[in-house]
């Protein structure tokens, strides 16, 4: 899960819509980074954390570049997210937008450590809990950049401005996030939002990488694995929070969104063998 052999950056030279994201520190070198319009270039002590599904590219790498770094997959980051309850859509920008942070030696250092962590425990813990110690680990990575943002948005000078396209995908993910349960189909968003359904799906497609529908299937998948990791709460009481018809039509979404049952997923996730 660590790496240091760069060929295996999800990124190149052409700029694509990541499958997996990662986090890592430039230890030698130099490349340009850039995701959507925001370009940096990142140097030794440079800490550079990129989500799934933004547009990246990677230019202008020096023969000596060098990283370590760890990724994490669609499916690893929804994990992530569904137990920091408290993410706000706006975050995700913030972070397309702040994904390189300069380092001390000290703060290098830590993050080395932490990397030791990671391969220490997915080598040695018991493969019943090993994915869910990293989980753990990797909350706490992503919890520090949240209180960034949270820092960031309290300080007037640190404001940053969004285009109209940016403006309406973030605008989209809240009412997203307050409505997915009830609403999930696009025409109720574009109405919201005093838009086309088509031109919704043109801009979300454009600025998530992914269509309104695949968005709002996020948002309730994000919800539904939250409620799994109460085993307090059984099916059918998450299929009601959720606003499924049955418990039976809430295992067919479940399954075809994440290729498990909810009840598998409740036994990875718990380490019921």
């Amino acid at each position: 899960m660590i790496y240091t052999d760069i060929s295996h950056l999800p990124l190149n030279k052409h700029e694509t819509y990541l499958k997996e994201g990662f986090g890592g520190l430039c230890t030698s070198g130099t490349a340009v980074i850039e995701i959507f319009s925001v370009s940096h270039r990142i140097s030794p002590n440079d800490i550079v954390t990129v989500l799934p599904l933004q547009l990246a590219s990677i230019r202008e790498i020096s023969d000596d570049f060098s990283m370590i770094f760890f990724k994490f997959d669609k499916v690893l980051f929804m994990d992530i997210m569904s137990s920091l309850g408290k993410i706000t859509p706006d975050f995700f920008f913030y972070m397309r937008k702040n994904f390189r942070y300069h380092l001390t030696n000290g703060e290098a250092q830590r993050f080395l450590s932490f990397c030791d962590i990671i391969r220490f425990r997915n080598s040695s813990d018991d493969p019943a809990f090993r994915d869910e110690t990293i989980l753990h680990l990797l909350r706490i990575y992503f919890w520090d950049f949240y209180v960034s943002f949270l820092k960031a948005n309290n300080n007037d000078n640190n404001s940053f401005t969004n285009s109209n396209k940016e403006n309406i995908a973030i605008k989209f993910a809240m009412l997203v996030a307050e409505h997915y349960r009830n609403h999930r189909e696009i025409s109720f968003y574009a109405a919201e939002l005093c838009i086309s359904p088509a031109y919704l799906t043109k801009v979300i497609q454009e600025m998530n990488g992914q269509s309104p529908h695949e968005l709002i299937a996020d948002y309730v998948i994000i919800e539904i694995k939250k409620l799994l990791r109460n085993p307090l709460i059984d099916l059918k009481n998450v299929a009601q929070q959720t606003n499924f018809a049955s418990q039976s039509s809430l295992s067919r979404f479940f399954r075809q969104q994440t290729g498990m049952s909810p009840s598998e997923y409740r036994r990875r996730i718990h380490a019921i063998r």
